[in-house]
């Protein structure tokens, strides 16, 4: 009876044994599990993304291909963004879910169907995710896992991981303040390393934007102090530093000198200087007693009133015809520019030449130049540029209430045009003639008069004959680089331009002339 038993369980052993063996291949060995391999690099390793990058997966299953699915984990591949192509966060290419699926799947190139059942080997191109991927703006990660199960229940399953690193992306913000000379740009994704730089547009240099907070930088003027000749400090802005009207600009991320992203950005034109070519003139109504009046020479167009002159009624009358009896104004049009001519009045009183931003007022035997006109500021200028064509002598004319006369007698003389940026309550009055002068200024040599501040100033003193014309540019100097813009000012600009640099104590030389013409700002 033991005997019969012992035979019995060998045939079960037996029976057993060839059950085991039946999911074998031939020969009774079986087949290696399916592999999953990324072409040309490690599939267990992050790969950075890149344009026109190749992805190729390659799958080998001895035992046949019996299921093959794709999942995908991507912040941007969302179930949206997948069904617009017909796909899901997870699809079969062996046993697609519908014929629709199907023909989503081979318009990507993927295998799909008899192309993959049954296979020992295939390739499952992807690249033509990359692009759909690329133009997400957020540094991630993407996902795609690839899971092989062959006909012997032999299950494989890899995930390939594509890190995208935002590329830096750069928008200027539309809000360039051409008085406080800055602007601001957004600059986000910067690598580490990477800065924010500009420059005006073909300049040799780039500047070194400023970080304000998050993802915003300034372009800001870099400011440096010295000390003029009266001894108070002035400030200006350094070349190539800041943002000024009427120019372009060119801004950029980069790192070790290469550029990541640009943009670029035009700003406003900027201000003019009214009746800057001299081109406008006409003759302005003087009296003393509203009861007759002299048309004299004005260097503004008809109802204009931005410059004027210390002409007077001894200096310029007409006969009832019209015909000139007396005509030596001290500022007159000729050939399209204004011509500076010093005259004596009366005969005997020395007057200097002049123009300037402001109102003469006359008032017996004397005249008042009250300087300043309101002016509306849309940028801070650089500089004034001007054209001059001056005569410059020697001083012969002494004013009886010249201080220190003497001592400039027969002395180099000196002509003079300055700009001073103020923000005044109300014009500042010059008065001198047949009584003492008062209420003389000279901008480069006080930072406030009793109307109030002067901001910044340029001057060009000319102590010799051009001989023929002549371009300055004027650099503005600020007193105060921190103040807000004038522009609601009573008075917030003066320019004024005189044969004789002494010319208020009525000393200079008779023999000057100054013609100027094309007045503009410099950004």
């Amino acid at each position: 009876m033991r005997k019969i038993l012992t035979m019995a369980a060998m045939f079960a052993a037996m029976a057993g044994l060839f059950a085991g063996c039946s999911k074998d291949d031939e020969g009774g060995k079986r087949p290696d599990a399916p592999t999953v391999e990324l072409a040309g690099a490690s599939i267990d390793q992050p790969q950075e993304m890149v344009q026109d990058m190749t992805v190729r997966v390659d799958v080998t299953a001895p035992g046949k291909i019996e299921e093959l699915t794709i999942s995908i984990d991507s912040p941007f591949l969302t179930d949206e963004m997948l069904a617009m192509v017909g796909l899901s966060r997870s699809f079969s290419l062996a046993n697609p879910a519908s014929a629709d699926v199907a023909e989503g799947l081979a318009s990507l190139g993927l295998p799909v169907g008899d192309a993959v059942l049954g296979q020992t080997a295939l390739s499952i191109d992807i690249s033509r995710f990359v692009p759909l991927i690329m133009v997400y703006d957020q540094t991630s990660d993407h996902k795609f896992g690839v899971t092989v199960t062959d006909t012997k229940e032999q299950v494989t399953t890899k995930t390939l991981t594509f890190h995208l690193t935002a590329k830096p992306t750069l928008a200027y913000n539309d809000d360039a303040d051409l008085w406080a000379n800055t602007a601001t740009v957004t600059a986000e994704h910067l690598p580490d390393g990477a800065a924010v730089q500009y420059r005006e547009k073909g300049a040799a240099d780039w500047q070194e934007a400023e970080l304000v907070e998050g993802d915003v930088y300034r372009l800001a003027p870099v400011w440096s102090a010295s000390t003029n000749e009266a001894g108070l400090e002035i400030h200006t802005i350094a070349e190539g530093t800041g943002v000024f009207a009427a120019s372009d600009y060119e801004v950029r991320v980069a790192k070790e000198g290469e550029a990541l992203a640009a943009v670029e950005f035009k700003t406003a034109a900027g201000d003019e200087v009214p009746n800057g070519d001299m081109s406008g003139w006409s003759k302005k109504q003087m009296t003393t007693d509203n009861v007759t009046f002299y048309p004299i020479t004005y260097p503004n167009a008809e109802g204009e009133n931005f410059w004027d002159s210390g002409n007077n009624m001894f200096l310029e009358q007409y006969e009832e015809s019209g015909e000139p009896k007396i005509y030596t104004p001290l500022c007159y049009e000729e050939e399209g520019a204004a011509v500076l001519m010093p005259r004596l009045v009366l005969g005997a009183i020395f007057a200097p030449g002049n123009m300037y931003t402001g109102q003469f007022v006359y008032e017996g035997f004397s005249g008042t130049a009250c300087f300043g006109q309101p002016y509306e500021w849309t940028a801070r200028p650089r500089a004034l540029k001007v054209r001059c064509k001056a005569t410059v002598g020697t001083i012969d004319k002494v004013g009886s209430f010249d201080p220190d006369g003497a001592s400039y007698k027969d002395q180099q003389d000196r002509s003079y045009i300055f700009v001073a940026v103020v923000d005044w309550t109300a014009q500042h009055g010059v008065s001198s003639g047949m009584t003492a002068p008062t209420g003389m200024w000279n901008p480069a040599e006080t930072s406030s008069v009793d109307e109030g501040a002067i901001l910044g100033y340029g001057q060009q003193i000319i102590s010799e004959s051009t001989g023929d014309w002549v371009e300055y540019v004027i650099p503005v100097s600020w007193y105060d680089k921190e103040a807000a813009n004038p522009s609601s000012s009573v008075c917030s600009l003066v320019i004024s331009c005189a044969t004789s640099m002494r010319g208020d104590y009525l000393t200079g030389s008779s023999q000057n002339e100054m013609r100027v013409d094309d007045f503009e700002w410099v950004y």
